[in-house]
């Protein structure tokens, strides 16, 4: 990173400060609050997941190139019990809005004239909600969802919020378990606890999941099934791209690999918590993974999988890959590894660069927002006896966004590689973060009306 290369990132950064004044300046008289709206629409992501997952389930355990089955696990229903490793990738953040979904036709009787409402993605489908403070005498916090989607909320169970004293910063109620299935209709029923904080944002956590154990190569695991959409089904596996490196997208699978009987995620080495997909890597050795709807049993193959080539060229990086043939984790700077053929996603990838004064700089693409890579490492295919190749990192260019919040507006800026990865802008120099740069917000006549310093999250 050059001298230059720096005048040209404060360059771009203090136009898009200036971007954000002027956004800032139009919007000073107005004083109305503005709500997140949670109107789900079927996006082209969702349009290509869809179409992608169904020849997926069409296609067989011997075109994956697994045998016969080699273990088989019986999984039992475990109460959630608040642990944070298990609900990683199950976790679900939803806001709230104050404007009625027209899908529901009625509000409870005992319902504030303002009552907030969301809508939750369970499975295929959107289900809508609404929690407010009740005005009879009890005063309770209350949260009811119209699972049949009549648009009627009479009648369905009404949950009760517990002041979850905790959290200091919030004032946030759980409500739960909570039934996400039909009502009337047992079949297919999810169960989650929701939290609501300040009334404007929920999140979701599983109630439940499965629980067992395997022996594979003679050496016993605990493993796990987490039904990540709350639909139900314990057996919905990872078609990329993936959402974010928070959300695959599918349910989880858990596989306790050092013996703590924990299911670490983001852990040194392999994460012991990865999207279900219908391989898995255990060691060297890989393995077919077919799970029963309602999680109740995991059948184990072995597996002799196509494999194709990554090509990062010389680059030194840490690169976590998620895929329908299993999670991957890469260090190092050899530039070519071997993996099994399949669709990947990119969900981290750190970078390490060094330049002419022998300065060490590492990017990080894992403190963007929303996680998994962008560009072409979002959603790529290692071809079985094929190269896949990328040109990645610099020249690195910014990329500038602005958010609206009420009056003010939230401007970030990020770094762009040339496979159009985006790296956060806090880079590393030597293992050490870098001074925060600074703004100024300059007038036509050439005065200076404000200066500050961003700040890295």
């Amino acid at each position: 990173m050059t001298a230059r290369d720096g005048q040209i990132r404060r360059n771009a950064v203090a136009l898009a400060a200036s971007l954000c004044a002027v956004l800032a300046v139009a919007e000073a008289g107005s004083t109305h609050k503005i709500y997140s709206s949670t109107q789900k629409r079927r996006t082209a992501y969702d349009i290509l997941r869809k179409a992608r997952r169904e020849p997926q389930a069409a296609r067989s355990p011997e075109a994956a190139g697994v045998g016969p089955i080699v273990a088989k696990a019986r999984l039992r229903y475990t109460r959630e019990a608040g642990g944070a490793r298990i609900s990683w990738l199950a976790m679900q953040r939803q806001d709230t809005t104050v404007v009625k979904p027209s899908e529901l036709r009625e509000i409870p009787d005992d319902a504030p004239p303002e009552p907030v409402y969301f809508t939750l993605e369970i499975g295929n489908r959107n289900v809508h909600g609404i929690t407010y403070r009740s005005t009879d005498r009890t005063r309770s916090v209350k949260l009811r969802l119209d699972t049949d989607g009549d648009g009627l909320t009479s009648d369905e169970k009404e949950y009760t919020g517990t002041w979850l004293s905790i959290f200091r910063l919030t004032r946030t109620y759980q409500f739960g378990p909570v039934s996400t299935g039909r009502s009337g209709d047992s079949s297919g029923t999810g169960w989650c606890y929701i939290h609501c904080s300040n009334g404007q944002w929920l999140m979701l956590y599983p109630a439940r999941y499965r629980e067992g154990q395997v022996e594979l190569d003679g050496r016993t695991h605990k493993i796990a099934l987490v039904d990540c959409d709350y639909n139900g089904k314990y057996n919905d596996v990872f078609v990329p791209p993936a959402k974010n490196s928070r959300d695959p997208g599918c349910d989880a699978f858990g596989i306790d690999l050092d013996g703590n009987s924990k299911f670490d995620f983001n852990k040194v080495g392999e994460s012991e918590l990865m999207p279900l997909s219908r391989l898995v890597k255990i060691g060297e050795s890989y393995y077919g993974v077919v799970a029963a709807e309602d999680g109740s049993v995991v059948e184990f193959r072995r597996a002799k999988p196509a494999f194709g080539t990554l090509d990062l060229g010389d680059k030194d990086v840490d690169v976590r890959l998620w895929s329908d043939a299993g999670q991957q984790h890469l260090i190092g700077s050899k530039g070519k590894w071997r993996i099994p053929a399949g669709r990947y996603t990119a969900v981290e990838l750190k970078l390490t660069e060094r330049d002419s004064a022998g300065n060490e700089w590492t990017f990080d693409t894992s403190r963007v927002r929303g996680g998994a890579a962008r560009g072409v490492l979002g959603d790529f295919e290692i071809p079985p006896g094929g190269t896949t190749s990328f040109q990645i990192g610099p020249p690195l260019q910014i990329k500038t966004s602005m958010e609206k919040r009420g009056r003010d507006a939230l401007v970030r800026f990020h770094l762009e590689g040339r496979a159009g990865e985006l790296y956060a802008p806090g880079a590393l120099k030597n293992g050490k973060d870098i001074p925060e740069p600074q703004f100024q917000i300059v007038a036509a006549g050439g005065q200076t009306v404000h200066s500050g310093q961003f700040e890295f999250r």
